[in-house]
């Protein structure tokens, strides 16, 4: 396959990038194995289609971004394990821990409580946008690139998915949390 003059070679390519794609999997795997079949994929895919690869370099993480994100797909569809993202799900600092009272720790879950479920209500195609503004960090031509959509309608989507999000954690707000039921000790666990 013959490289490109103005490209960095494939290899150059998988060193730059391939931290970024492992975060970006784990983050909506929640499993390391199963994010380095991601990678592999993810770059196995790169590699086919080396070809059509993006030509301009602030392009091409995004374009990664947007094959990862299927590869995550099939995945999910064929019956990888739910992601594990709910202790992660913001990632707030809560601080030291020697400040924090347990009133701070108690608010802290409420409020993560509160935008997971806000953030599961949402349909898969917004989840999907929020996360990659907001956890990679993408702007709304790396937003384009990614979903392969014109850089208005990412705008459009992005702008549409954030007013539901805050329409969502707005009504989970105004509902008491009553915590979900611990389901009882295997005798396994038990001992």
């Amino acid at each position: 396959m013959p490289v490109r003059s103005h490209m960095p070679s494939f290899e150059a390519l998988f060193r730059e990038h391939h931290g970024a794609v492992l975060r970006f999997a784990q983050r909506r795997l929640g499993d390391d194995e199963a994010a380095w079949d991601v990678v592999s994929e993810t770059f196995l895919a790169a590699w086919r289609h080396w070809g059509r690869s993006p030509t301009v370099s602030a392009e091409v993480r995004p374009w990664l971004y947007g094959i990862a994100g299927n590869v995550v797909r099939n995945q999910r569809r064929a019956g990888v394990r739910r992601t594990r993202l709910e202790a992660r799900f913001l990632g707030f600092a809560l601080g030291s821990p020697a400040t924090l009272t347990d009133e701070d720790v108690a608010d802290e879950a409420i409020r993560k409580d509160l935008a997971w479920q806000a953030l599961k209500r949402l349909s898969q195609n917004d989840r999907e946008i929020l996360q990659l503004a907001g956890w990679e960090g993408l702007d709304l031509s790396g937003l384009a690139v990614a979903l392969a959509v014109s850089t208005t309608t990412a705008k459009v989507r992005l702008h549409r998915a954030r007013s539901r999000l805050e329409t969502t954690l707005a009504d989970a707000a105004s509902t008491p949390v009553i915590p979900e039921p611990t389901p009882p000790l295997t005798a396994r666990e038990r001992s």
